[in-house]
């Protein structure tokens, strides 16, 4: 979720080139394939439908029993004459399909269009048609996968529009709410959908959030959207928080989106100018990212393509987290009216150092204005870290932007940057750097 609107420009330091073999503590290697969602478990669904819902989705769902056993993999059709009311699949081994030229199933008075519950395993939502509506200041989203233990999602080359809200609104949302690692979200796969005129308020078009493992964003094009159009983001409080020997609560350990892909997307014309989540309506346009990684960790961003957004990618950790190990890779991006790349904590102090910064996300005090520069709405945001990255083969192509085209912030721990733009800074601390500076490593590309 990104609201802040504007952060210093931080001064840059000597260009300090090293054509050696970066040192391990700087570097992280690109996440391992191994950690890619499995979905073998696909292969066990029929090639027909075996039940068409005609009439009742859910009813249809509830045959499957009938049809394939309790415990059989069931592929479910929606038809032109079945019901549009919300749909919440509990079954686990469960397909549903749409068909080329659906109607398209619209968004009710409820919060969600079609929701995956906790406790299920091996869903695959493909070729569905979503339309949203506008709702004021409620809550929508076309799909929402929620809760803990719920291995196996997959959702492929659905066609989501429209869903608009001045608070939140999201096309595809993964909150994982577990506690510990078993009870996490895993293995899901969001690939080839088309998403576009979505109003998303403070939040974004697909975000993965909380405890959530083994993901990949792969392949889909998002459009004409007014924030964040994917995301990856970690310290909202969706997973439980932590309380320190001291008092201090914190965002839970496992509260982070972490072992994902972002690959191959297309993100084009997405503004935040008109947003009115946004406080401050004197901005050209907010400081908001098309891709976005907000205290995840352990991501390979690689192949993506971004036109015309305030910037097109962003690294930082808005929360009291570390964002970790994220690798940056042969990645495009053109139009951007303020630059292609932001890094780092955008708050001057960071969580570590300052013992007084506000980091319960659940229960956050009444902001009021200060003498900083920091908009009231986030004071108590900004303040975290990002550490060990790796950003190299990327082609940012904006011209004319009113930031540096790589702006570093704050907080930048271990970060390898292999691009034109960007100077060292702390390179003798071994990754490390006092108080809450930078160490950047720069390389000739």
């Amino acid at each position: 979720m990104k609201t802040m609107i504007k952060v210093s420009l931080l001064p840059l330091f000597a260009l300090i080139v090293f054509n050696s073999s970066v040192n391990a503590a700087w570097d992280t290697p690109p996440l391992d394939q191994k950690y890619y969602p499995n979905t073998v478990w696909e292969q066990r669904f029929s090639a027909q439908p075996d039940v068409l819902a005609t009439a009742s989705i859910d009813d249809a769902i509830y045959s499957c029993d009938d049809v394939v056993g309790p415990r059989g993999y069931c592929v479910v059709q929606i038809t032109d004459t079945a019901s549009r009311q919300p749909l919440f699949i509990d079954r686990s081994r469960t397909k549903i399909i749409g068909f080329e030229g659906m109607r398209p199933l619209r968004a009710q008075r409820f919060e969600s269009t079609l929701s995956i519950v906790e406790n299920t395993k091996h869903v695959v939502i493909e070729g569905l048609e979503l339309q949203g509506r506008s709702t004021g200041w409620d809550e929508i989203y076309g799909i929402l996968v929620s809760g803990e233990n719920i291995n196996g999602v997959v959702i492929r080359g659905n066609h989501i529009h429209h869903y608009k809200s001045d608070d939140q609104a999201h096309a595809i949302a993964v909150y994982g709410s577990g506690a510990t690692g078993r009870s996490a979200i895993r293995n899901v796969l969001i690939e080839n959908n088309r998403v576009h005129d979505m109003e998303t308020g403070a939040s974004e078009s697909i975000v993965v959030n909380g405890n959530v493992v083994r993901w990949a964003i792969v392949g889909n094009t998002v459009k004409d959207v007014n924030n964040i159009a994917i995301d990856a983001i970690g310290g909202e409080g969706t997973s439980p928080t932590r309380t320190l020997s001291n008092g201090r609560v914190l965002p839970g350990a496992r509260d982070r989106a972490r072992l994902g892909f972002i690959l191959n997307n297309h993100v084009e014309n997405m503004s935040a100018r008109d947003n009115v989540a946004y406080a401050d309506d004197d901005e050209e346009d907010p400081w908001a990212a098309a891709i976005y990684v907000d205290g995840g960790s352990r991501i390979k961003i690689e192949g993506n393509t971004v036109i015309n957004a305030p910037w097109a990618y962003e690294i930082g950790a808005e929360n009291c987290v570390v964002t970790s190990h994220i690798s940056l890779l042969n990645n495009s991006a053109s139009g951007s009216l303020f630059g292609d790349l932001l890094l780092g904590g955008y708050a001057e102090a960071g969580y570590n150092r300052d013992a007084s910064i506000h980091c319960d996300p659940l229960n956050s005090p009444e902001l009021v204005e200060s003498e900083s520069s920091v908009d009231p709405g986030d004071a108590s945001e900004g303040h975290g870290y990002v550490a060990r990255m790796r950003v190299q083969g990327n082609h940012f192509d904006s011209v004319e932007t009113l930031a540096n085209n790589i702006l570093p912030q704050y907080r930048l721990r271990g970060a390898v940057i292999l691009q034109e733009g960007v100077d060292a800074a702390n390179t003798h601390r071994n990754g490390g750097a006092p108080g809450d500076q930078n160490a950047i490593l720069k390389q000739e590309p």
